[in-house]
Formats: C-alpha cells, sequence, structure tokens
C-alpha cells in the first residue's frame, strides 16, 4: 500500500488530512509525533483507529477512521522514522506542527540560533528539519524516487517557507544533498479549513453511548471542511479530490482569505473574549460587542484580499460567523490562544500594514493586536505560564516600562501598532 508520513497527529491532522486519506481510499499514514507519546499511547490499544464525530446543527455523524497504522515518537523510534521517509512506498510527507514548529524567526526564515535546530545542525533529529535532512538523504542513496512534502500549517505560503526553511538547513547540516532536493522534492502550497476542538471526557462518553465503542481519543469537528492544495507534485497522491479537496494553480488567495478573515477573527474572540469572561467560540461570538468587532475585522481584512476571492468576502463572512456560532463544537478560546506571537504576525499584523501602505485606517485589526497585548499582560499579572514558545521573553516584555512597545517588540509586530493601542 501508498503511505503517507504525517508529523503532527493531532486533532487537527486526525480530523483533517486523515479523513480525505480515508475518504479517498488505498494509502496509508505513518504518523510521527515530535514530542510526547501520549496519542500513541491513546490510540495503539484500538490499532490507531478512531471515531470523527462530525457535528453541526442537524446532529450527529460518527465516521471510524482507519487509515492511520502506526504513530511513531520521535524520541523512541528515530530510525524507523527515518527508514519511512526513505521507502520506497512513501511519496509524501504532510505537517500539521504548528507555526512553532517551523523555528522560524521574525523575518520568517529558519532561526539557525533556535536550540532544537541547533543540536540538529549538530547532528540530531529533534526537528522536522533534522528528520527531512537524514530520511532524504538516505532517500537518494536508496534511490527511491522523489516525494512531495505538504505544510498544512497556517503559514503564509506554507509550501515555500518549509522549502526555503529546509535548504538553508541542508545548506549547513547536509550541502551535498540541496542538488538532489532541487529535482526530487516539492512543496505545494495549502490552505486547510476545519475548526477541530480539543478532546473531552464527553465527547469520549458520547461516542461510547452512541456507537457502543470505547474510543480514548476520539476527534469532533465541524461537518464544514475545505482543502485547497497547488497541483505541483512530484510523484503518486492519494485522489483527495474525490473527498472534496480542490487542486488549483495558485492557493495564495484563498490561503490570505482564510488567515486573515477566519483566523484573524478567531484571534481576536480568543484574546478578548477571554478577558471578557467567556470560555467558547459560541459563547463569544454571541456578545454584540465582540460579533461587531469580528465582522469589523473581517471587513477590514477583506479590501487587502485579491479580486479573485475578494467578491466572495461578504458570504465567506457569513458562513464564518454561523461556523463561530455552532454550539456543538465547544471550541475553547484558549486553545486558540496558544501561540499569539507565531500567530499574529500572519494573521493581524498583514491586514494591518497592507491597509497602511494602501492609506486605509485599520481600528479593528489594531483592536485584536490590542487585545493580544492586554491578554498577555493579564496573564502574566495574574501567574498564569502563557502558552506560546516566547512566553518568558513575552512576560519579562509586560513588565516593561513600555509593555505595549516591548511585547509587540517580542512578536516582531511593527512598532507603529503600539500608537494604535
Amino acid at each position: 500500500m501508498q503511505r503517507i508520513v504525517h508529523f503532527g497527529t493531532g486533532n487537527f491532522h486526525r480530523a483533517h488530512q486523515a479523513w480525505y486519506t480515508w475518504a479517498a481510499g488505498g494509502w496509508a499514514i505513518s504518523g510521527v509525533s515530535l514530542r510526547s507519546p501520549a496519542i500513541r499511547d491513546l490510540l495503539s490499544p484500538q490499532g490507531f483507529e478512531y471515531t470523527l464525530a462530525v457535528k453541526d446543527a442537524g446532529g450527529v455523524e460518527y465516521h471510524r477512521i482507519d487509515c492511520i497504522d502506526e504513530i511513531l515518537v520521535a524520541s523512541e523510534e528515530g530510525a524507523t522514522i527515518l527508514a519511512r521517509l526513505a521507502a520506497p512506498d512513501t511519496h509524501v510527507v504532510t505537517f500539521t506542527i504548528t507555526e512553532k514548529g517551523y523555528a522560524l524567526g521574525n523575518d520568517g526564515a529558519l532561526d539557525l540560533t533556535h536550540p532544537a535546530v541547533q543540536a540538529d545542525l549538530e547532528g540530531g533529529i529533534q526537528t522536522i528539519y533534522g528528520f527531512l535532512a537524514r530520511g532524504l538523504a538516505a532517500r537518494r542513496d536508496a534511490g527511491a524516487g522523489p516525494i512531495t512534502l505538504i505544510s498544512c500549517d497556517n503559514l503564509s505560503a506554507n509550501g515555500g517557507t518549509l522549502h526555503r526553511a529546509l535548504i538553508r538547513f541542508c545548506e549547513r547540516a547536509a550541502p551535498d544533498l540541496v542538488p538532489w532536493l532541487a529535482g526530487h522534492v516539492s512543496c505545494p502550497d495549502t490552505m486547510v479549513d476545519r475548526i477541530t476542538p480539543a478532546t473531552t471526557d464527553a465527547l469520549i462518553a458520547e461516542v461510547a453511548q452512541a456507537t457502543g465503542r470505547t474510543d480514548a481519543a476520539p476527534v469532533a469537528t465541524e461537518a464544514f471542511t475545505d482543502w485547497v492544495i497547488e497541483d505541483r507534485f512530484v510523484g503518486p497522491r492519494p485522489a483527495w479530490e474525490t473527498a472534496g479537496a480542490r487542486l488549483v494553480e495558485d492557493v495564495a488567495p484563498y490561503e490570505l482569505r482564510k488567515l486573515r478573515l477566519l483566523n484573524g477573527a478567531h484571534s481576536w474572540l480568543a484574546y478578548a473574549g477571554t478577558l471578557a469572561g467567556y470560555d467558547f467560540v459560541h459563547q463569544a461570538i454571541a456578545d454584540p460587542a465582540l460579533l461587531s468587532g469580528a465582522r469589523a475585522i473581517m471587513d477590514e481584512a477583506a479590501e487587502t484580499l485579491p479580486d479573485t476571492v475578494r467578491a466572495d468576502a461578504p458570504a465567506y463572512a457569513n458562513a464564518l460567523i454561523a461556523r463561530f456560532a455552532n454550539p456543538a463544537l465547544h471550541h475553547k478560546l484558549r486553545q486558540i490562544a496558544m501561540d499569539g506571537s507565531q500567530k499574529l504576525p500572519q494573521r493581524l499584523a498583514a491586514t494591518w500594514a497592507d491597509r497602511q501602505a494602501a492609506g486605509l485606517p485599520a481600528p479593528a485589526i489594531a483592536a485584536a493586536i490590542a487585545a493580544w497585548v492586554a491578554f498577555v499582560r493579564a496573564e502574566t499579572a495574574a501567574g498564569r505560564p502563557l502558552d506560546d514558545p516566547k512566553a518568558a521573553a513575552l512576560a519579562e516584555a509586560s513588565l516593561a516600562g513600555d509593555p505595549v512597545a516591548a511585547v509587540l517588540a517580542v512578536a516582531g509586530l511593527p512598532a507603529a501598532l503600539a500608537d494604535k493601542i
């Protein structure tokens, strides 16, 4: 059977790429966990099968997903992961490792000073770059053929970003591999979209009652799903289009619309909603002030979109509000609030910069960034650790003489925003 290696086997992958692969049929997935054995340990006793609960206003559908046949933990099974990357039946590698998993600096390039990257440059395998450099070198040596690498994270031009970071790593760690990469590896851009909350004890109990099966790691998601993929593969791939994925020449307009409207409004709701005392997205969007802010963010963002998707932006925004209001998902605001220093540059600051360049005001975008700064300061003042790769620097900045400017600087956000928030 033809195979995908996937890094990051969390809920989003199991609701999205794994679901598309299962629906298309004929392919297996080797999951890789870079950090924790928790998902492996939960799914292994049930053969790595799990239940996907698809929820909307009309009810719930339960699907048994069985396309993942192993989950390998990086700290325990590094050699096996490298072997999978080099195997001739592996044709695609996908990633849902969140923005922080790419170890990028504020300039968007691979941060060579990142401790895990430095460790891999010295021969370790802690990051995707360490695994890819060594696994693809073994693939080259085995003559196993070309391979497609697909980032499924919310990064601007995620395929190009991954490719540039990998090349930068290999230029230092494996310069002899770089020419082979040029002719044997492609990194298509993608846009992914499906709201997926964290698993709760209530979901586990619900699935057991509804299906009669005990499932230690079910996943809940919404009925809506979207996957837009640049049609630039160098080898076989699943027939994802039979499950509704769209293969296109240019992903950028779809990606920009999603990042700036959906993700931008989500971040606003996460920070302003948490500060207002709400726990879930559907609660926050029911607050008239937060709803107004979300719509204003979408309106400002829509004016920065390419013509190819701008006309559809109002309908897209209305659909997003309806999705946010879905009470069946119980999507936690704090789940969205994670890693703000990594997310806000793409989700909000880029929109603000484009509007500034066009001579347009951006009060709603500025208010959303202000909500993040207020969230950082409130969490620090309350003694709660931030869930962010720059947590320590943010906490220190929040106590500075000019905390707004200091917090913005940690995330690499424009200093001019300090005058707007």
